[in-house]
Order: C-alpha cells, then structure tokens, then sequence
C-alpha cells in the first residue's frame, strides 16, 4: 500500500474512533468489590473498547482468581470450628504487600513510587478503614454461609452505592433508570434470601456490611482521587494500602483471634496452605482487575465485572455442590440482572 494511502487509513480510523460518543464516568460506571481505585488517570474510550488478546488473558485470569479467592475462603473459614476471619483478612493483606512489592521492586513490572506526604490525610485513613472492614466482613459472611449466596448478596453492591451517593455525593446525578434498575436486585436478593438453605442472619448482615464498605470505599476514592493525582497509580497505592492495612489490623486480629496465624503457618499443614493459596489468588484477583481496567472504559469494566459475578456464582455452585431452587436461581438472576442494568 502507498505511504499516503497507509496514513490516510490511519487517520480515518483515529477519526472513527474519536467520533465514538464518550460516556459519563461516575459512581455507576462500574467499579463492584475490587472496583477503580484512586490515581486512576486512564482517559475514558467510550462504550466500545477495543480489547486486544491479551486483555481477554487479563479477564479469563481475573475471573478465574476471582472464582478461587471466594473458594479458599469459604474453605478456609470451614476448617475451623471458630471460623478466624480477622486473621484470613490479615493473611490476604500481607500476600497482596508481598508479593505487589515483589513485582514492582524485584520484577520492576512499574515504576515504584513511595506514597506522598499529603496523602496522610483523614480522607486516606477512611479509605483504608472501610477497605479493610470490607474484607472482614466478607470473608466472615464466607464463614456463615454459602458462598454462592455470599456472591448474590454482593449483587446488591448497587443499592449501598446509590444510598450513600445521595447522602454524600449530592453533585452526582442519580438518573431514574439507574433507581428503576434497584428493584430486580432488591427483588432478587430478597428471594434468594427466603429459599437459600444456608441463610443465616449474621452472615446476611455481614455480607450486605461489606456492600456499604466497599460502596463507600468507591466514594472515599473518588473525594481522595484529587489529592493523589498523577503522583501516585493503582499498582503502587495498592501495596501501600494493604501495607498500612497490615498494620492496623495486626492488634486487632491478635486481640480476638491470638497469634491462631502465626501456629497454623508454623504447622503448615492444610490451613495453613489454604490460608497461603487464598492470599495469592486475592492478590493476582486484584492485579488482574488492574491490568483489565487500564485496557477498557470505565463502562465496559463494569459490565465485565458484573459478568465476574456471574462466573463466581456458579463456580461456587459447582466446586460445593450447592442444591439451587426454583426460587433461589430465580433470585440470583433478578440480582445478576438488576446489577447489569
């Protein structure tokens, strides 16, 4: 081909996809439990991202650590007649330190950058409060009950969002469709509810308190987004985050739970290989979702997610044998369905 023909395409092409409408990025533009994080600087494509291979690798990957890190938790908690989830909480922080400061200090797969002064704001603290308080609520709800049920509670992530979006956020636009797209999942979860066999009121309310943490958690990133700036990306403040998670969960988890981390990984034995694996798969979950949201828009992110959702669910079905009603796979679509609008 010509050298002008071949510039010509290029242009037409860049023009094509400049031309693509660019949608809104806010609070309902996707980000569930391991949604975007503060410091994200990646511009918006619109609706339509081209995904490359490799990102399909990043997604498969993402869905499938996703899928294993829900797995081992439940397993883990059911290793134990009191099921530790502070101490599982502890262990996954310190996996996602090690190993993100393995990647980016040995593997030097980013740049490192030590967190900045001005980012030892309350604003900072909060967000590791509520981040930290999600996942112990969490892999406490994994303790209580099914972690198919866990998931479809999670579903309702949405509703936590718009709430506290209305009391915090009142610059954010809450369209109609986004309230009239609440009531599958209000629907669904309630159903699945009444008709899961495992239903236990402290687990749904553990599971419905890590929603309003990690629904809070996106609002928290959001107000501290502007503080951080290009000073700081989502590999790096990761580490960070879970490094000074690490820190503040320590007294707590020796308070009530003991040193039950320190014997276990001294024995070595099942536990301890379940708390190691459960680590690791938390830490490539989050690294993936990363990599996938610095190759999509923020809207595409999101609609994968809520596939990843999916993905959890019935990969917990299968791995558990989890008997499914009627009524209950009817209430886990009506929450899937509710959370893709």
């Amino acid at each position: 081909m010509p050298r002008r023909d071949l510039k010509a395409g290029v242009d037409e092409t860049v023009a094509a996809a400049a031309s693509v409408p660019r949608w809104p990025s806010g609070m309902f533009s996707g980000a569930a439990d391991s949604g975007i994080w503060p410091g994200m600087t990646r511009g918006m494509q619109g609706a339509t991202a081209f995904i490359t291979p490799s990102t399909y690798g990043f997604i498969f990957i993402w869905y499938l650590t996703g899928a294993l890190t829900n797995t081992y938790s439940r397993q883990t908690m059911l290793a134990f007649k009191s099921p530790p989830y502070l101490s599982l909480t502890l262990m996954q922080h310190v996996m996602a330190m090690l190993c993100g400061t393995f990647g980016i200090r040995v593997l030097q797969l980013r740049p490192y950058k030590p967190l900045p002064p001005q980012a030892h704001t309350f604003a900072f603290y909060r967000l590791l409060f509520v981040y930290s308080a999600g996942f112990c609520l969490t892999n406490g709800s994994f303790g209580k009950v099914n972690a198919s049920f866990v998931d479809t509670i999670k579903a309702g992530e949405p509703i936590a969002t718009v709430l506290l979006t209305t009391l915090f956020l009142p610059g954010e636009k809450v369209t109609l469709s986004v309230f009239l797209s609440l009531l599958p999942i209000v629907c669904g979860v309630g159903i699945s509810s009444m008709s899961d066999t495992s239903f236990n009121l402290l687990g749904f309310c553990m599971a419905m308190g890590s929603n309003i943490c990690f629904s809070a958690r996106s609002i928290c990133a959001k107000l501290l987004r502007s503080t951080l700036g290009k000073q700081m990306d989502n590999a790096n403040l990761f580490v960070h985050i879970n490094m000074y998670c690490t820190l503040a969960l320590l007294p707590i988890v020796l308070a009530f739970e003991g040193p039950l981390l320190l014997h276990v990984m001294m024995d070595f034995g099942r536990p301890a290989k379940l708390f190691l694996m459960n680590g690791v798969f938390y830490y490539l979950n989050n690294q993936m979702n990363f990599l996938v949201l610095e190759k999509v828009d923020a809207v595409t992110h999101g609609l994968i997610n809520c596939g990843r959702r999916v993905a959890n669910i019935s990969f917990a079905i299968m791995w558990f044998g989890t008997p499914v009603t009627l009524y209950n796979g009817a209430g886990i679509c009506l929450a899937l369905s509710g959370a893709y609008l």
